[in-house]
């Protein structure tokens, strides 16, 4: 069985910078895997993240990793009465991302409770935690989700911060100008203005903002389709890992 969650640096708060990665597990129960329609493609995760940002590890960066599969449970969600059968609203998906049915049979409460307790809960427990941790240190705490995708844009990264409800103009710039200085084309909150994780933890003293960075810049520049696990262009992938790490470098210095 693997760790749930992964907290790297976790009392390390001499950085006021938090990062959330909640898309990139894989990690489904025997019981969930018993329950699923035969062939089922579980698609659109942020494949790979963990690996490719294995550098804030050594940055001294606070990062919260979830392993389990946002097929699961996706921690992004608001937990709601909702019963679209969209993904894009629903913590508990029905159907995958492209529309197709999941389960031989409707979920019954007990496993949805148990999803709840077992991998949602905690996961926004540590957030909370965490952030509680930085602000006895510093006055301003920053959090940034991230996450990747797949859709067919021109942007190589879409910053989303609610169109500025939370996050500051001032660090908003600071973000999309070291990406643009390393050649990533950018969008601001479209088409993805930020999900659950930066809406809820936004404050007066905790700006939160949304990364989502293209399958194209780091696991093959190609348009893709209903499927799972896709391969790693290593060149492109360390080319993005390093650009990247200069960004978190120039944060570090600039919000101590």
């Amino acid at each position: 069985m693997i760790d749930n969650i992964e907290i790297w640096n976790k009392d390390n708060n001499k950085i006021p910078i938090i990062v959330s990665i909640p898309h990139s597990g894989t990690y489904l129960s025997v019981a969930m895997k018993e329950k699923l329609i035969d062939n089922t493609i579980l698609t659109n995760m942020d494949w790979y993240l963990p690996k490719l940002y294995l550098f804030l590890q050594n940055l001294g960066i606070t990062t919260l990793v979830n392993n389990v599969s946002r097929y699961v449970i996706d921690t992004n969600r608001e937990i709601t009465d909702c019963k679209s059968d969209s993904y894009v609203q629903n913590y508990i998906y029905t159907k995958t991302t492209f529309n197709h049915e999941m389960y031989k049979k409707v979920l019954d409460n007990n496993e949805i409770n148990y999803r709840i307790k077992e991998y949602y809960t905690p996961y926004h427990h540590f957030i909370t935690n965490l952030i509680s941790d930085k602000l006895a240190k510093f006055n301003k705490v920053y959090l940034i989700d991230l996450h990747s995708f797949g859709k067919d844009i021109e942007e190589d990264i879409v910053l989303g911060n609610k169109n500025y409800k939370t996050a500051s103009y001032e660090f908003t710039d600071l973000i999309k100008d070291s990406l643009e200085k390393n050649e990533f084309k950018i969008s601001l909150n479209k088409p993805y203005s930020g999900g659950y994780i930066v809406k809820k933890y936004a404050s007066e003293n905790v700006e939160t903002i949304q990364i989502e960075l293209s399958y194209k810049k780091y696991i093959e520049n190609r348009i893709f389709g209903n499927e799972a696990f896709p391969k790693i262009d290593n060149n492109l992938f360390n080319k993005t890992q390093e650009k990247l790490k200069s960004l978190f470098e120039e944060l570090i210095e600039k919000t101590k």
